[in-house]
């Protein structure tokens, strides 16, 4: 089963890096993500003097480690991994689900990236990305479309894993999030 789920997954990945870098342009406003924007040849192609390079830069702080640990004992580092969520702003399991992933991504330290399958947002992701095409292609090359659909992606990798399609409850999707974490292939030094 771990071959299949990554044979699904290693296609068109690629788009979902790119997809997930982006995000932070997409909804950022950050100084460094406006200095990677600005042109320093400007329109003519000569270089120019720019104001931001005065600015001191803010150093970014390293976050702790968000540590989640599976029944078997192992260890994730959360920070390692985003829950890619698909939703429907009129689906009415993703209004019962999508505000208990909020709280679970709260309370656990796990972040979710949310796309929308109907170009809307809903209250607890009411800035949902609209999927495109190559995205869709990515997570559904052979698994039917369904909302709510989450999946477990690694963000140095970009290999993604299924969790779970529909609704759950909170313990049902933390206990799913561990079967698909025991499921990979654990490291020598016994952390995820």
């Amino acid at each position: 089963m771990k071959n299949s789920l990554k044979k699904t997954t290693k296609a068109g990945i690629a788009v979902m890096g790119l997809l997930l870098s982006m995000s932070g342009i997409v909804r950022g406003g950050t100084l460094n993500e406006l200095k990677s924007l600005w042109n320093p040849q400007g329109i003519s192609g000569a270089p120019t003097v720019s104001p931001i390079e005065n600015i001191p830069q803010a150093v970014a702080p390293i976050s702790p480690p968000r540590w989640f640990r599976l029944s078997n004992g192992k260890q994730v580092d959360l920070r390692d991994w985003k829950v890619v969520l698909f939703m429907q702003a009129q689906c009415p399991y993703c209004q019962k689900f999508d505000p208990l992933l909020k709280n679970l991504s709260a309370q656990f330290g796990f972040s979710v990236f949310p796309y929308t399958l109907d170009g809307q947002g809903d209250e607890a992701y009411p800035d949902a990305l609209p999927v495109p095409p190559e995205v869709m292609q990515t997570f559904f090359p052979n698994i039917p479309v369904a909302s709510p659909t989450t999946f477990l992606v690694n963000v140095h990798t970009l290999e993604a894993y299924p969790i779970l399609q529909g609704a759950t409850d909170a313990p049902g999707f933390m206990s799913r999030m561990d079967t698909v974490f025991q499921m990979m292939e654990v490291p020598a030094h016994g952390q995820y």
